[in-house]
């Protein structure tokens, strides 16, 4: 491997592990729950914690419109986060851009 790959993976292994910890931080805080504790539970206990993560993004989405003052984005996001990956399925990471149309100067030759 070269210089510049080991950089990449550094730089993506850092930004997982930054992530990680966002969404540990967000579940302990906020719900009480520790990721390492997900893997031993069953499936209906996993299923509960899916529903009540469910409850506090909705809970977080209504404060955000309303712009009350305790709103946080990151813990909104890293909370959509552990979702997702406790539930199992990957969210989109970006719409696709929507194509442009090319403009015409008038009167220029």
């Amino acid at each position: 491997m070269d210089l510049k790959s080991e950089a990449l993976a550094f730089v993506a292994e850092r930004d997982m592990l930054q992530r990680k910890a966002a969404q540990r931080v967000a579940l302990l805080c906020n719900c009480g729950i520790e990721i390492e504790m997900l893997e031993m539970k069953d499936a209906s206990a996993r299923a509960f914690l899916v529903r009540r993560l469910r409850r506090l993004i909705e809970r977080e989405r209504i404060r955000g419109s309303n712009r009350h003052w305790s709103y946080d984005l990151n813990r909104h996001i890293a909370l959509k986060q552990a979702l997702d990956e406790i539930d199992g399925r990957k969210a989109p990471k970006t719409k696709p851009a929507p194509r442009r149309r090319r403009q015409r100067i008038v009167g220029f030759a």
